[in-house]
């Protein structure tokens, strides 16, 4: 699922000005562990693994925990960048709406996934979940690529539209094969190909976010670097 990416300057409070990256770069590294979950996870949604659909379910719950953290921190790191540099335009409140629609669809595929769990048994409800986070998700990422307009070099600026990218198709695919699971299963052929279908895709879709996680670190990095050397020179003219 994504989360909020941009091409300015990360605020965190608690960071040194050099030790900057640390914490986007803990961040991002967290992402890449909760898509990791979602990878591993979506194998045991595959009917050939149906009898450990729980341990599928449970990586999903533990993803979609270390998503929120992700999320809930990128929502920090806005108000603190905001109370900083106080705006009050488009892209502000932008930022923010996206935030909020990315946590909220967090908590969506966590109540989901936990509605999958064969001891609740509600997958009706869990493919909602995971259809209205997925809207949430695509719309954010979507609005979240239009909003990079510009970056420190054109490498940062490719990367960043293929993290946004993998993010959105992957929220997509993840929007149009859970709506399946609303539907009611029977145990025939043609339902169990569906649903091998199903799982496929669902792999699929985490390994986007996955590869988005990964580009997105060395975006980071990248972006860390060239912030770095502007300082430097900054501070080179300065004295």
């Amino acid at each position: 699922m994504p989360h909020h990416i941009t091409n300015r300057k990360r605020s965190y409070q608690t960071s040194l000005p050099n030790d900057s990256f640390l914490w986007e770069g803990l961040n991002a590294s967290a992402y890449i562990v909760g898509a990791v979950a979602f990878v591993i996870g979506s194998l045991f949604f595959l009917p050939a693994f149906e009898k450990h659909l729980a341990a599928g379910a449970w990586l999903f719950i533990l993803g979609s925990l270390i998503y929120l953290a992700v999320t809930a921190n990128d929502c920090v790191e806005i108000i603190s960048h905001y109370r900083r540099h106080p705006s009050h335009g488009t892209k502000t409140m932008l930022e923010f709406v996206m935030s909020a629609g990315y946590i909220i669809g967090s908590v969506l595929f966590l109540v989901g996934s936990a509605l999958f769990l064969p001891s609740v048994g509600w997958e009706r409800g869990g493919a909602w979940c995971f259809i209205i986070g997925s809207i949430l998700f695509t719309i954010g990422a979507t609005v979240n690529v239009t909003q990079i307009t510009q970056a420190g070099n054109i490498v940062v600026l490719q990367l960043l539209n293929a993290v946004a990218i993998s993010f959105i198709i992957g929220s997509i695919l993840f929007l149009v094969f859970s709506i399946p699971y609303l539907w009611p299963s029977y145990q025939t052929p043609l339902a169990h190909t569906l649903h091998t279908y199903l799982g496929a895709q669902f792999i699929f879709a985490s390994m986007l976010f996955l590869a988005g996680g990964i580009v997105n670190f060395y975006r980071a990095y990248r972006a860390h670097q060239d912030h770095q050397k502007k300082e430097d020179v900054k501070n080179q003219c300065l004295s």
